[in-house]
């Protein structure tokens, strides 16, 4: 049957939804009656009126009786009970396959808002849902689940407007809503709710056959008063002033740095300086640490343009600490791995103290907003006072971007251009022994 592939997330069996007869008061007939399922079926028909009610049609022997008014009474073998469905919610159920596609487990029943019908079905894992806008519409399995952990017609979602239906690729399943929304699901998704502003851009772009994919998080609360969708390859971020914003990861890269003033002396072979970089990043997720070059002959006034790939990941937030060195007799590797454990250390602490373990999906961003810069040190003071420098330590800058300015910058804002370095986020001035130097930073879709 069409629900068994919804069989994963199947509400809780034996329970009825809010507002639904229960269970108790509709087993008028004990599993323990003697009764035969066409006595059952005879006991419910003489309940609704027998003949006044409507005039039998024909009858599937212990299954179901079919009446003239276009109602049926079908027995509910599991539950020992007959049920009756009539109506729109009848045709569809017709439509749908009748005893083969689903056994009622509730008569019909209203809805708490006043406003629409139900049937449950196949042990309260698939229902047809009828109101006089949205007509009657099937909805089951993993669907459904969701639906109902939302607050069923009364979710932000509304009352179906469509059945169960395939995805044109074959591999999902949808129902679209009233209220705007949709509820997809796939076996490596599960079911995933997308509404507003965020459908609408997905749909724009083409559904599930575009870039995006599949929905992979429900529509979810995002940092700086936004709203996420994450799909299976990327996300759409939103926000009052912004509207939506599709993007699939960002990355970030070091473009290079300017010399605004060499150092007063230098111990290595030559008067020019001989700098590095030393690019910490710390996210809500992640901490590491990279070194550029060794750039060679460095006046003041020189630039040297680069690109070293420093972050490639979700726009949850991020932090860019910039040591700068200038290169004299010590090993550059040795001093990027004491940065990098200064580095993981207060990432991990900051972690966990912010209880992002294990925490995913955009809520990290929403979570780690107000707090993402205690995620990097104050790399001066820390590592300073860690060991003794072989190389100059000329100074340090740490500059923190928001999830909201991370989507901008990669999705809206275009490059800003200094003596031949691209760039769109650059440190502030790094002055110390005598130097002054800016890095400088360009953040992309993926």
């Amino acid at each position: 049957m069409p629900y068994t592939a919804r069989a994963t997330s199947r509400v809780r069996a034996g329970t009825i939804r809010a507002g639904a007869t229960r269970l108790s008061d509709q087993l008028r007939i004990g599993p323990w009656s003697l009764l035969s399922p066409e006595a059952v079926i005879q006991q419910k028909y003489n309940s609704l009126g027998g003949a006044g009610f409507a005039e039998i049609d024909r009858k599937d022997t212990g299954k179901a009786w079919y009446l003239k008014n276009g109602s049926c009474i079908c027995y509910n073998d599991a539950m020992h009970n007959a049920f009756e469905i009539h109506g729109e919610i009848y045709r569809k159920w017709i439509a749908l396959g009748g005893l083969a596609w689903g056994i009622p487990c509730t008569d019909e029943t209203g809805t708490p808002d006043g406003v629409g019908r139900y049937n449950h079905f196949n042990n309260n894992t698939a229902s047809i849902y009828w109101t006089p806008n949205t007509g009657a519409q099937a909805i089951w399995g993993a669907i459904r689940g969701k639906w109902a952990a939302m607050g069923w017609e009364r979710s932000v979602l509304g009352y179906p407007v469509t059945d169960e239906t395939g995805t044109p690729d074959g591999v999902g399943r949808y129902n679209h809503f009233a209220n705007a929304g949709s509820i997809y699901w796939t076996p490596n998704t599960g079911a995933n709710v997308v509404y507003g502003d965020i459908r609408k851009k997905w749909e724009s772009l083409g559904w599930e056959r575009s870039y995006l994919g599949y929905p992979t998080t429900d529509e979810t609360e995002f940092a700086d008063g936004g709203r996420a969708n994450l799909f299976e390859n990327g996300g759409i971020y939103w926000w009052p002033d912004t509207g939506a914003i599709d993007l699939r990861d960002v990355v970030v890269h070091y473009t290079g740095l300017h010399c605004f003033g060499e150092t007063d002396w230098d111990q290595g072979p030559g008067g020019a300086d001989e700098p590095y970089v030393i690019v910490s990043v710390a996210t809500p997720q992640i901490a590491y640490t990279k070194r550029s070059q060794v750039y060679g002959d460095v006046d003041a006034g020189d630039t040297r343009p680069d690109l070293m790939e420093v972050y490639r990941g979700k726009p949850y937030g991020i932090n860019i600490g910039t040591v700068l060195m200038e290169n004299d007799f010590g090993d550059p590797n040795k001093y990027k791995d004491e940065v990098q454990k200064v580095v993981m250390g207060v990432h991990t602490a900051g972690t966990l103290a912010l209880g992002l373990i294990p925490v995913a999906g955009p809520i990290i961003a929403a979570i780690a907003g107000p707090a993402l810069g205690s995620l990097m040190p104050s790399i001066g003071g820390a590592i300073s006072d860690l060991f003794d420098w072989g190389d100059d330590r000329i100074g340090s800058a740490t500059v923190t971007i928001s999830a909201k300015q991370m989507v901008l910058l990669a999705a809206r804002t275009n490059n800003t251009t200094f003596s031949g370095i691209g760039f769109k986020v650059e440190t502030p001035l790094i002055s110390g022994e005598g130097a002054s130097y800016k890095a400088y930073f360009d953040f992309v879709p993926a």
